[in-house]
């Protein structure tokens, strides 16, 4: 994996509270911050253990620090995205057998009606990039995640339509039937308590 050049984690911790982590040496509730993770009086944080952290969090980075089709201006913690490589859920109809998955970390509403955002939709659906959109569950529980290569998102699009089929689809996530993400490990739970 290559890392673009230029571009820290720095102050960003979005990955060390959104996403669930399950492996035999840590395991993280969805929702949860790590009991690693700091803060500082004037905002932002880091890793208290960074230097010996574990193998899933120095091999994860986010698709904001891996692929350089995002400016700048995505990292997650100020785009309120945290983008991530898909590899499940694709659809044998693309030639391509990656996607990427865009997780609502911020408001989500605020976000869908970014230009920014917007463009980025269209380009990869019109490029037939697989793209999944997704909000983090409750505490604990898996995300809600959707396709964004459907017929009505491609309909949207020929119409200039497409800040209210994110807005609806944003309406469907968050009605979500939200499941209990499932922990098979123990011994190691770094979840911060409620």
């Amino acid at each position: 994996m290559t890392l673009i050049p230029g571009r820290e984690c720095g102050d960003c911790t979005v990955c060390c509270t959104a996403p669930s982590i399950n492996k035999p040496e840590i395991q993280k509730l969805s929702g949860a911050a790590c009991r690693h993770c700091t803060s500082l009086p004037s905002g932002g944080g880091g890793c208290a253990i960074y230097d010996a952290r574990p193998p899933v969090c120095r091999s994860f980075y986010c698709a904001w620090r891996t692929v350089d089709i995002f400016s700048d201006d995505w990292r997650p913690d100020k785009s309120g995205v945290l983008p991530y490589v898909e590899t499940e859920g694709i659809s044998e109809d693309f030639d391509l057998g990656t996607g990427i998955g865009l997780m609502l970390v911020g408001n989500p509403l605020k976000t869908v009606r970014q230009r920014w955002f917007q463009d980025f939709v269209v380009t990869g659906v019109t490029s037939s990039v697989p793209l999944f959109l997704s909000l983090p569950g409750p505490r604990g529980c898996q995300a809600a995640t959707v396709s964004l290569n459907t017929e009505e998102m491609v309909g949207a699009i020929a119409r200039g339509m497409v800040k209210e089929a994110l807005e609806q689809v944003v309406k469907i996530l968050r009605g979500w039937d939200f499941q209990p993400a499932e922990i098979t490990y123990a011994g190691n739970d770094v979840s911060t308590p409620d």
